[in-house]
């Protein structure tokens, strides 16, 4: 599968990112036979959060139930192992964030954030005086709100 998992990134932190997830999960009965993990927990890990990145409303009547199945399952195969807290907060507490979030969970991702960086370098790099901090901040952030009007 090629996934470089918890190596350290110079300068990035480590190599455990969204994508890599995306990749696992994608993949599962490839994750599930090199893991030894159940093929259902993870088809169904990966089917949350999918649902949750995405900027759609969910409906929380079936995703509650989703919920459940999913930690019922997580129980029954893996009641050996503690489970991990943001596994915790997500298959018990997912749907009460999903009732009561403003916005869709997908939409406050940092995903938009991140796919500006490269923008920022560039609009840095070639677009601002290089005179003062000041200067160099104003004309970036109007570089940026200049990119990002609609019309």
């Amino acid at each position: 599968m090629g996934l470089k998992i918890d190596q350290i990134v110079q300068s990035q932190g480590t190599s455990n990112t969204g994508n890599v997830a995306r990749r696992f999960f994608k993949n599962a009965e490839k994750s599930a036979k090199i893991t030894r993990a159940n093929l259902n927990l993870i088809t169904k890990l990966g089917n949350l959060l999918i649902a949750m990145s995405s900027g759609y409303k969910i409906n929380l009547e079936i995703f509650d139930q989703y919920y459940k199945e999913t930690a019922e399952l997580y129980i029954k195969l893996y009641n050996v192992y503690r489970m991990h807290p943001s596994m915790h907060n997500i298959l018990m507490h997912g749907s009460i964030v999903i009732q009561y979030a403003l916005l869709p969970i997908g939409q406050l991702s940092e995903e938009a954030q991140e796919s500006r960086n490269k923008d920022y370098s560039n609009f840095r790099e070639n677009n601002t005086r290089k005179m003062s901090r000041i200067s160099t901040n104003t004309d970036l952030m109007h570089a940026l709100l200049i990119s990002s009007d609609p019309v």
